[in-house]
């Protein structure tokens, strides 16, 4: 059989102009660890080699509002252009193994949704990452609905990514590194069930939406209930959400639990590089999925399949669209 393709949708990279900083109240061991971490997040040619030599074929390259962004301010819009402008171009220099997630403040309104239309239509990434919440806003708040709708009518993923809300990280800083992963986890798991509360899900029937397993608590607390059934594999075709989950990390009992319940087409490798206690590899996918009980079918799907469906299906937005995109 030919070789499995194996894509990590969560790599972070972020330009060098844009340091990336550690996540808000972060357990010292993480803080002690973070020069090194943000050096090699800037290095795209030691992402590339170390990619190559662990067997990765495609990196979807992001870098979340949060990560570039000293907490408790906003990117300001002319950085979000001069970070989309440099992943853009990064990604050019080996097209065939990288993808680029466009930057955007999700709850910047009519303006983010006006950037994502131009990083996807001008510069050619292949989505966008977005914070999962910011100021005492989930996602499913209407300040980021422009940019859902227009992800949802280009045909590209957006990637919920985990920010530390300073209450919970704080409440839970005795927990060392799990507490910054709990607070972490719980306010993205938030923001899962908000799309689902506030109505995007419904709204937005072509929304394809990316939160990592950090989030899980969430889909597990949806699927329990009659109207976050749709979430899943059991609900029809037609009426099906797409969330997704990507695996940040290699436990199999967790990646069970995922293809389980979304359905093998619904979950990716993510390895959260290079903060991820363990990196991808190619021995490493292959090893969790086959422990993990899944068939060839969907050991090739949650490898690297559904990532490259998710950043190579674009699609062209109806004619009648009154969203930002057609003015």
């Amino acid at each position: 059989m030919p070789s499995m393709f194996v894509a990590d949708f969560h790599t972070h990279y972020a330009c060098p102009a844009y340091p990336a900083l550690p996540p808000h109240q972060a357990a010292p061991e993480l803080v002690r660890r973070w020069h090194g971490l943000a050096r090699r997040i800037a290095d795209l040619d030691g992402l590339l080699a170390e990619a190559g030599r662990r067997g990765v074929d495609l990196r979807v390259l992001s870098a979340p509002p949060a990560l570039v962004t000293p907490h408790g301010e906003r990117t300001h819009p002319d950085d979000l252009r001069r970070l989309n402008d440099h992943l853009a171009e990064a990604v050019a220099t080996a097209p065939q193994r990288l993808r680029g997630l466009a930057t955007v403040d999700a709850f910047a309104g009519d303006a983010a949704a006006a950037e994502a239309v131009r990083a996807v239509r001008e510069l050619g990434l292949s989505g966008l990452v977005v914070d999962c919440a910011t100021d005492g806003q989930l996602l499913g708040a209407a300040a980021a609905r422009p940019t859902l709708t227009v992800a949802a009518e280009l045909g590209v993923p957006v990637f919920a990514h985990p920010i530390s809300p300073a209450a919970m990280t704080l409440a839970f800083a005795g927990l060392g590194r799990f507490g910054t992963s709990l607070a972490r986890g719980t306010i993205n798991a938030a923001a899962l069930l908000s799309l689902l509360v506030d109505g995007v899900l419904a709204e937005l029937p072509g929304l394809h939406v990316v939160f990592p397993m950090l989030g899980v608590a969430g889909l597990s607390l949806a699927a329990a209930t009659d109207e976050g059934q749709h979430i899943t594999a059991a609900a029809p075709a037609s009426q099906r959400a797409h969330v997704y989950l990507d695996t940040m990390g290699f436990v199999p009992a967790a990646i069970r639990f995922a293809t389980d319940l979304l359905g093998a087409d619904h979950v990716l490798v993510g390895g959260d590089w290079p903060i991820g206690a363990r990196e991808t590899s190619r021995e490493r996918v292959e090893t969790a999925l086959t422990q993990a009980g899944l068939d060839e079918a969907e050991r090739r799907l949650v490898a690297g399949a559904n990532a490259l469906r998710l950043v190579d299906a674009r699609c062209v937005p109806a004619r009648n669209s009154s969203s930002v995109i057609t003015r």
